[in-house]
């Protein structure tokens, strides 16, 4: 069948909007495609609910994962602390270390030197001045050959009569096995009581003006509370063989003849304790009334009363006397992992304090 090309362009126009009302919907179907639509979001609903709960857990799982993060990283702060306190305290013990052996080598190589023991606290077996620990530190003071003085550094309340006893028959010994030696006590706020009775052993004794010297005497302290026991209803019962055994019992009445006793007791120790001061310092010593009472004196007034040589500190009395001697202090061999350890248990005390602040 033939056509002209006129009738040719005016089917294609028709043609092609067929084509569009084909692809379009019959007028019932555009009503029926947005109802299963609309059917379709309602029956997903649920499926949004169990993705919601899926959401949760997840933010549950990521919270809980955080939190182990947490804990881990102040964990390791925790050890990081503790072996940081470990490196530090293994540094200071290799280092107390290294200082030790430095003063060792110093006295060997020293020719001319001063020896000086501290000297500070109560008198007595475990005290900070012990006769066990003092008497080999005065022989190792002695023991090379520069020695050219003894300096005891005093700052003492007193305490026990054998101990400073003790130490004041080896000084008084070191005096005449090293005449050439001069001995010193240098008192800082106290050299009372047993401290005066070792300072009275040397040949000189220096103190501040406002130091506190003396009480050159013996003390026995207690209380007795058998009324107390009365008050109260109770009776005390005691069972010794020997009838002085619980002379000094608080709890019972004290008899004469035992107070007789302690007394002779205590003044046999006031009298050897007045005999060592009288032997130390001879005739420097100044007639006074109150001398051996168990006054104290200033450091002032002790010059006057002739307990003391004058007025001078430990560093004025070196300067002066000393000047340029190399200074070698004497004190308990303790093994330096002693203070390592003590120093590395606060360490872990802290580190665990540390820890429990974080949690």
């Amino acid at each position: 069948m033939a056509w002209t090309e006129d009738e040719d362009k005016a089917i294609k126009p028709l043609g092609e909007g067929q084509a569009q009302v084909d692809q379009m919907d019959e007028p019932g179907q555009s009503q029926l495609n947005h109802d299963k639509k609309v059917e379709g979001r309602e029956n997903t609903s649920p499926s949004n609910e169990g993705g919601n709960k899926n959401t949760d857990k997840l933010w549950q799982l990521l919270e809980g994962t955080l939190k182990e993060n947490l804990v881990e990283k102040r964990r390791a702060r925790r050890w990081n602390i503790f072996f940081r306190s470990l490196t530090f305290s293994v540094i200071i013990a290799v280092f107390v270390v290294a200082m030790s052996e430095t003063d060792i080598s110093e006295l060997d190589v020293q020719t001319n030197y001063v020896a000086v023991i501290p000297m500070e606290g109560q008198i007595g077996a475990g005290q900070p001045v012990d006769a066990n620990v003092v008497l080999p530190l005065i022989d190792d003071a002695y023991a090379k050959p520069g020695i050219k003085a003894l300096v005891l550094k005093m700052n003492s309340p007193g305490g026990s009569p054998v101990h400073s006893g003790i130490i004041y028959d080896a000084i008084q010994l070191k005096r005449k096995q090293y005449p050439n030696v001069p001995t010193y006590v240098v008192v800082e706020d106290l050299a009372a009581s047993g401290g005066y009775y070792i300072a009275s052993a040397v040949d000189h004794i220096y103190a501040d003006k406002a130091s506190l010297v003396g009480s050159i005497g013996v003390i026995s302290a207690g209380f007795e509370a058998t009324e107390l026991l009365k008050k109260i209803g109770v009776e005390r019962r005691v069972f010794t063989a020997g009838e002085n055994k619980a002379f000094l019992d608080p709890f019972l009445p004290m008899a004469q003849s035992s107070i007789d006793k302690w007394q002779a007791v205590l003044d046999e120790t006031h009298g050897q304790f007045i005999d060592a001061v009288k032997e130390g310092r001879g005739d420097r010593l100044k007639e006074s009334s109150d001398l051996f009472t168990g006054a104290v004196f200033t450091g002032a007034q002790a010059v006057d009363l002739g307990l003391i040589d004058g007025l001078a500190s430990f560093y004025q009395l070196l300067n002066s006397e000393y000047k340029g001697l190399e200074v070698l202090y004497f004190t308990e061999d303790k093994e330096p992992w002693e203070d390592v350890i003590k120093s590395f248990g606060v360490s872990v005390t802290n580190t665990f304090l540390e820890s429990m602040r974080l949690q």
